[in-house]
């Protein structure tokens, strides 16, 4: 698989796991944020092991790309977050 297809997948399941936080906890506007809260120690941890933990072969590589992995989750999570706070205050004005 091609890496654009892979960050698509993954941006695509990142969005659909925040809009669902949001659908099935109304009430509670911030625990759509908790995919993108939990996810970014992961990321940095993968990012600073990278560099700092001893490897073997290709394990920085992979190291690298599970961090990218998550960045571009979390991105998309958080866009989307954003996205329907502002669309909730919308629609509450």
């Amino acid at each position: 698989m091609e890496i654009g297809v892979i960050l698509a997948i993954i941006s695509t399941v990142s969005i659909l796991f925040t809009y669902l936080l949001y659908r099935f906890f109304k009430e509670k506007k911030l625990i759509k944020y908790l995919p993108s809260i939990i996810m970014t120690p992961v990321m940095i941890y993968y990012f600073i092991s990278m560099y700092s933990a001893p490897s073997e072969g290709f394990q920085d590589l992979a190291r690298f790309i599970m961090g990218l992995f998550l960045l571009t989750a979390i991105a998309a999570s958080l866009i989307t977050s954003v996205i329907l706070d502002v669309l909730d205050k919308k629609k509450q004005n």
